[in-house]
């Protein structure tokens, strides 16, 4: 590409750049490429605006090493006991558990039918075959029952009485003892403690050494054997008390292996809590256990945390970037969608992202300071954005960067949901938000004060809201309200007295403050114009009065119509002369002027308007006033007056129009209205209020068909309102006076007929 067709490229982009995109794709990425690049470089710097919180880093140091800086905790977290610790203590509170046994009443009940059902069947064999040769069916009973007798003890057995005598005597023993509760063994779980739960109709605590084991059972049921047995008879009593024995204690494994687990969970983990902001090493001394141990806790929880080591804190960073990216693109998205204007107007856009970026860096370096959070300077976007523009796009600016400060790390240190993480960016949208809301309510420089006490009050209540809410001491409240009122006092003082005039004249936006200046009739302009023009100076007051009550009606502005109004006319001052309304009666230059050079000098007083305004530095909008007032209307009386004087003369209608263009805005379409309502309603013989709304009706109805208002956003609705507002002011002003009485009026009246003839028609 050769150098020529380079800069003639980047020409092309720097105008695409300040106006409406074109349909190409090259306009539209330059024009919106630059405007997401002025997000991207805001988003990107953000990080390194609060770097100094970035995540903090893990430490590691040796047992008995000196510490060589303090580590303070960056949160709360828990120090968690020593394993070994921890599984000594489990198994000391396990060793407390009691052992839970169950007490089976059945047992006692199985054993005597198992001993009454044996004894039934010795018997049964016994009388089916009473010889020796029929023993032998006994023995095989014996066996089928795990018993093996001596042919002594089954000769004993045979006696039916001794038989009855040992059955009887089990029996006994059985009923006796089973029921007390008879342990098979005692296991070794818990043989530490000394009791034992035992459940039965009602759970109780027993001694351990009160239960009764299987074997000390089967000793206290030898001295119920029967008196008279013989050592046989005493040896099968034995073996049958062995066979049928039933252990009635049982030991309940899932209840004990239960409170086993609860002892062992009941046990705290945590030896100790470290709160945010405490020392976890102190420097210069020596590194003990406790010490290391809180310090290999805080380690795992940033590792945990995903807030240890550098690619973690290059993560936060991109994250800070994206989720800044994201809230100021919305304000673009915003601007784009509901205020194009400022949007594509790019020293507008640059000054509102400018100030969005530099309350951001505000609050970086106000934070780092140690700086209460009301000194970070958003009511100073708030009273710019909402005096340059208005006080939509300010509030949703102040939202925009609270939200960005309070997603910083440094204002989410306690918890993203804690009301703490929120307060910063709640107070200011608060105060943001009084001053974009206000702005527009105070007129004047001198009411500043309005200003400085709205926004001082919503950081007062703000403050009081977080307050209750957290239950803080009143010292809190009254920090709030203090450096609320320094930070008001001094974004009111910079906002109003010195940053707002000078963005004025950088974006050629006019303030209601400027309009106000700009509408003292005592300013230099207005006097020149009311001594070298006063017919056209009294014109342009009666204009203001019409254009400011129809913009009144239809929501305009009617500040800025007025402003414009009394300055719209002012290019006449080079030859008021040539306008009827500074022509004395009778005398009109224009009769010895051929119509060509009348309709000139009649359109160049927008040309000498311009220039004054230029010279005399007034705002760009009221120079659009004095360009669209006429729009491209024709001066018809001289180019009639033309065609009569040489009807067969060529003659270019561009000479006897009006430059243009046409009304841009609705107060230009409504003071264009006003501007020829006022001229033609002055010349009215009889300015009845039918004939007033009639003459209304037509010239709104000319500027229609002639397409003067097609590129100014007034509705149908807007002209219907405007009539009747026009008509309201103008049968005020015109209105029949009574006549005067005789006596000193009418003295008056024979001195100054004229005048009196004048004064009848004149508004009250």
């Amino acid at each position: 590409m050769s150098a020529a067709r380079f800069r003639e490229t980047w020409r092309d982009a720097a105008r695409a750049i300040d106006r409406r995109p074109g349909e190409g794709w090259r306009d539209q990425l330059f024009h919106h490429g630059f405007r997401a690049l002025m997000v991207a470089a805001i988003a990107v710097a953000v990080p390194l605006l609060f770097r100094s919180h970035n995540l903090p880093e893990t430490v590691d140091v040796e047992m008995g090493a000196v510490a060589t800086e303090d580590v303070i905790a960056a949160f709360d977290f828990a120090v968690p006991k020593d394993p070994d610790q921890l599984a000594r203590e489990r198994e000391n509170a396990e060793r407390l558990v009691l052992p839970v046994y169950i007490l089976d009443a059945s047992a006692t009940d199985t054993a005597l039918a198992n001993v009454g059902r044996f004894f039934a069947e010795v018997d049964s064999a016994f009388r089916a075959d009473p010889t020796d040769a029929g023993r032998q069916g006994v023995r095989d009973l014996l066996d089928a029952n795990g018993l093996t007798l001596t042919d002594a003890q089954i000769a004993y057995l045979a006696d039916a009485e001794r038989r009855a005598a040992l059955q009887s005597s089990i029996e006994t023993a059985f009923r006796a003892l089973l029921p007390r509760g008879v342990a098979a063994m005692l296991g070794p779980f818990g043989q530490s403690s000394s009791v034992v739960t035992v459940r039965g109709d009602i759970d109780r605590l027993v001694s351990r050494d009160s239960i009764t084991t299987l074997t000390r059972f089967h000793d206290d049921a030898l001295a119920y054997a029967p008196q008279d047995a013989s050592v046989d008879g005493f040896q099968i009593y034995s073996s049958l008390l062995i066979r049928f024995r039933k252990p009635t204690l049982l030991p309940d494994d899932l209840a004990t292996s239960t409170a086993r687990e609860q002892r062992r969970a009941a046990v705290d983990t945590v030896s100790s809590v470290v709160l945010e902001g405490e020392r976890i090493l102190t420097a210069h001394e020596r590194v003990g256990s406790p010490d290391l141990q809180r310090l290999r806790a805080y380690n795992t929880e940033l590792v945990q945390r995903g807030m240890a080591g550098s690619t973690s804190r290059r993560l936060a960073g991109t994250g800070s970037a994206l989720y800044t990216g994201i809230l100021l693109g919305l304000l673009a998205v915003v601007l784009l969608m509901y205020r194009p204007a400022i949007y594509r107007d790019v020293r507008g856009y640059l000054i509102v992202m400018g100030l969005v970026a530099v309350v951001i860096a505000s609050a970086g370096l106000i934070e780092q300071a140690g700086y209460p959070s009301e000194l970070i300077p958003v009511a100073l976007l708030a009273l710019l954005v909402g005096a340059l523009y208005d006080g939509l796009i300010a509030f949703v600016a102040v939202a925009v960067v609270a939200g960005v400060v309070g997603g910083q790390i440094v204002f989410l240190g306690e918890s993203v949901f804690a009301l703490a993480a929120v307060s910063v960016p709640f107070k200011m949208v608060a105060a943001g938000g009084a001053g974009a809301l206000g702005i527009r309510r105070v007129r004047r420089r001198s009411h500043s004060w309005v200003l400085i006490a709205l926004i001082s009050g919503a950081y007062f209540l703000a403050g009081l809201a977080i307050v209750l809410l957290r239950s803080l001491p009143a010292a809190e409240l009254l920090q709030a309200l203090f450096w609320g009122g320094v930070s008001a006092t001094l974004c009111t003082v910079l906002a109003v007295g010195a940053l707002t005039p000078a963005l004025e004249k950088l974006t050629g936006v006019s303030t209601d403050q400027t309009l106000l200046e700009l509408s003292d009739l005592n300013a230099p302009l207005l006097r020149e114009l009311s001594r070298e023009a006063p017919g056209t100076y009294a014109h342009s007051i009666n204009v203001a009065n019409l254009a400011e009550a129809a913009c009144l009606g239809i929501d305009a502005n009617p500040l800025l119509a007025r402003a414009g109004v009394y300055y719209h006319d002012i290019g006449k001052m080079a030859n008021p002369q040539f306008f009827v309304e500074n022509q004395p009666r009778g005398r009109n230059p224009h009769d010895r002027l051929p119509p060509r050079r009348s309709a000139a000098i009649i359109r160049d007083h927008v040309k000498e308007g311009l220039r004054l305004a230029s010279e005399h530095r007034l705002p760009r909008v009221i120079h659009d006033f004095i360009r669209e007032h006429h729009g491209t209307t024709m001066i018809s009386f001289f180019l009639d007056k033309a065609r009569e004087a040489d009807p067969d003369l060529d003659l270019d209608p561009s000479d006897f129009a009006y430059p243009g263009p046409k009304p841009q805005t609705r107060e230009t379409g409504v003071v264009m209205l006003a501007d020829c309502i006022e001229s033609a309603t002055r010349v009215l013989q009889d300015p009845t209020p039918d004939r007033i709304r009639a003459t209304i009706d037509q010239l709104v109805n000319a500027r229609i068909a002639e397409n003067q208002l097609d590129q100014c956003p007034l509705t149908l609705r807007d002209l219907e309102i405007a009539k009747a507002e026009f008509a309201r002011v103008l049968i005020g002003m015109y209105h029949r006076r009574i006549d005067y009485p005789s006596g000193v009026h009418a003295t008056v009246a024979v001195a100054e007929p004229e005048a009196a003839a004048d004064e009848s028609e004149a508004p009250a």
